[in-house]
Parts: structure tokens; sequence; C-alpha cells
């Protein structure tokens, strides 16, 4: 697996400041690392596109392409879908229908989509803003208004459909250069030119006391996100929500079709696409293949061998001395494992039987995220 960063400063698009800077919103911000390039002005989306396309093994697709795609394939997907997806269709080819990617090697998603369109699919890499951007004008496109007088008789459009409101309340991005504007610019106020970056001679970024940290999930919080989960996406930020509490950096890694695929991170220290590209096959030899066929956990040093080298990179640069690596179960199948570690640290003191507890919850809202969809396409059938 190879790590974007690594590849963007091979083709010499970033510099080693610049990632830092921008791993450091995405991980305050619990984004991606290119996205935070974008917003940040360190990178084209060109470039953005190149690097993910070698990191993924798959064809890019700028935006200006999504923005022509003929309706009736965009509409193929429905706009919550394409939400929870992170995906829009652009065209048919050969009777495959292609389809723009923020996670393209997501075999879950791809025969979810393959489901939902009843197409083999194909799949491109596109960057977060541009598939973002696609599905917000497919949802105002699919979306009827209705008209009210408000109290000084102007008439007013509404939006008839709940999944135009996060459009309205998302505020225009500032570009690379306003970011490092000083805090009297931001403030309008008397204040002392300062600027900041959390590593001495790195790109300055906006007032950290601006960014919120990451939000943990206390028990009655996490059983709550669980039993309100509409998606697998939702389970699996509650369970890292709770983890967190107790670990500092934490991936999710789910299991389709035999092999181990990157899902979701969470902390100072993993790179979303980084993970989302990893991928292992449970017949070869690794910790997960142990754990797989013995369903028990892991906590402690990493063995050695190159897969578990790579499980261990998922969580950062510094390599892991400790680790917890635990099954999620869905009717007695391991179908997640949980990866964390707390960097330069023993893990004695993790409450392993309180994660091992919320992993069990976990497994039980997918399978009842499961048997409500399962009911839903009964009744529809």
């Amino acid at each position: 697996m190879r790590k974007l960063g690594e590849i963007l400063l091979e083709r010499g698009y970033a510099s080693v400041g610049e990632l830092h800077t921008a791993l450091e919103a995405s991980h305050r911000h619990r984004g991606r690392l290119g996205s935070q390039l974008l917003r940040l002005g360190f990178l084209t989306e060109k470039q953005l596109l190149e690097a993910l396309s070698e990191q993924t093994g798959c064809p890019p697709i700028p935006r200006e392409f999504l923005r022509v795609a003929p309706a009736e394939v965009r509409r193929l997907l429905k706009p919550a879908d394409a939400w929870r997806l992170l995906a829009v269709p652009f065209g048919i080819a050969q009777h495959r229908l292609q389809v723009a990617m923020v996670n393209p090697t997501d075999r879950a998603a791809l025969e979810e989509i393959r489901g939902l369109t009843g197409m083999t699919v194909e799949a491109f890499v596109a960057t977060e803003t541009s598939v973002a951007a696609a599905v917000k004008a497919l949802a105002t496109e699919q979306s009827p208004v209705r008209k009210v007088k408000d109290d000084s008789a102007r008439e007013v459009v509404v939006p008839s459909s709940n999944e135009e409101w996060a459009g309205l309340w998302t505020g225009k991005m500032p570009s690379g250069k306003q970011l490092l504007r000083s805090r009297e610019d931001w403030s309008g106020k008397l204040a002392t030119s300062i600027r900041y970056a959390t590593y001495p001679a790195l790109a300055p970024i906006i007032d950290p006391s601006s960014v919120s940290g990451p939000g943990y999930l206390d028990s009655e919080e996490y059983e709550r996100a669980l039993l309100e989960a509409t998606s697998r996406d939702e389970i699996g930020n509650a369970i890292l929500g709770f983890s967190a509490r107790y670990l500092s950096r934490l991936c999710l890694f789910s299991i389709y079709k035999d092999r181990v695929h990157g899902w979701m991170a969470y902390g100072m220290g993993p790179v979303l696409e980084d993970v989302q590209c990893f991928e292992v096959d449970l017949a070869k030899p690794s910790l997960f293949s142990v754990l797989y066929q013995t369903g028990t956990h892991h906590i402690g040093p990493l063995p050695p061998g190159e897969n578990n080298a790579s499980i261990g990179a998922c969580l950062g640069e510094t390599m892991p001395e400790n680790i917890l690596l635990l099954p999620i179960r869905v009717k007695g199948r391991i179908v997640v494992f949980l990866l964390g570690d707390i960097p330069g640290q023993s893990l004695v003191s993790v409450p392993v039987q309180e994660i091992e507890a919320a992993a069990v919850a976990a497994g039980i809202a997918l399978e009842m995220m499961i048997l409500k969809k399962k009911i839903s396409k009964s009744l529809a059938g």
C-alpha cells in the first residue's frame, strides 16, 4: 500500500511542511488529507486526482465530467444513497455503470451500488469536493420545492427535502491565502498579528483554539448512537467515538469475500486515504488471519511479518509498540476488526472488556440494520 503523502512528495506536488499542516487539519476535522490540501491551497484538483489514481489503481474522473453527465445516469442512485456512499454515476459503457467514488476500493460499497442499480459497476476515483458538489446538484434537481409567504409578503422557496438543509448550513470554504491571515484580519478587532502552526517552520493554519477536537462518546451516548444509526458508517463512527476514550489512534477494517479492507480511521495519526487503500487476503499469514480463525483478540506487540507491518503502518508514521486488535461479529461471524494503540505507551490500563462489550453492541446494531433492510426489500417486493 503506497501512502498518499509519499506519492505527493515523489511527484513534487507538495512539500513536507504542507503535508504536515494538512495532516494536522485532517486529524482535527476527522477529514481526508487530500481535501485539506485542496482547502489550504497547497494542491490543485488535477494533482490530487493523479496521486489518488496512482494510490488506488483506479482511473481518475475530473469534476467537469460529473457536471455534464446525463441526468438519467446520475439519477440511477438516489441522493440519500449517493451521499452515504459518496458515489455518483456518470456514464454507461459496454453495459457497465461508470461511477465516480471517493473510495473506489470499498468492495462492499461497489456491491451495494450494483444491487441498487442492477448493473455491473466500474469504479473511478474522484475528489471528495467534486463528488459532494455533484451529489448536492443531484439532490437539488430531484427535490421539489414549495412556495410560501413570509410576514413581509415576499415569496420564499423552501426545500421540501431534509437533504437540502445540509447545504444551506455549509459556509463557503476560505482559500489557502485567506487561512493564512492574522487573527486581526479574522476578528476585525485589535489583536496581535499571530500566525499559528503546530510544528515549527510549517505553513500557518487557523487559530487552534477555534478548531474542535474529537468527540468522544460515553456509554449512554454510544447506546443512543447505535439505536439511531441507519448506516454501517454511523455504526463505525460510534464504535470509534467510544473507543477513542481509551485509545488515541484507531482504525476499522471490514471483511468482504475473505479479504480485509481498510474502512475508517480516528485520531492523530491514521490517514484515511491510506487506511482505505489497505487490503490483505485472509488466506495469507497475518494477525488478521490468526484472529479470524481463533475468534480471540490480541493485545501486545505486533508479530513480525510484512503483512503485520502494513497493519501497523495504518496507524500512522510512528509504528505502534503495542496494539489492541479485536473482532466485531454479526451472528457469530467476524465482519469487522477494530485496531487501536497509544503511541509510546503500554496498553495494560486499557479496559479491554469494556471495548469488547461495545464491539458486541456494534455487532448487534449491524445485524439489526441488515434485518431492517431485508424487511424493507421484502415489503417493497
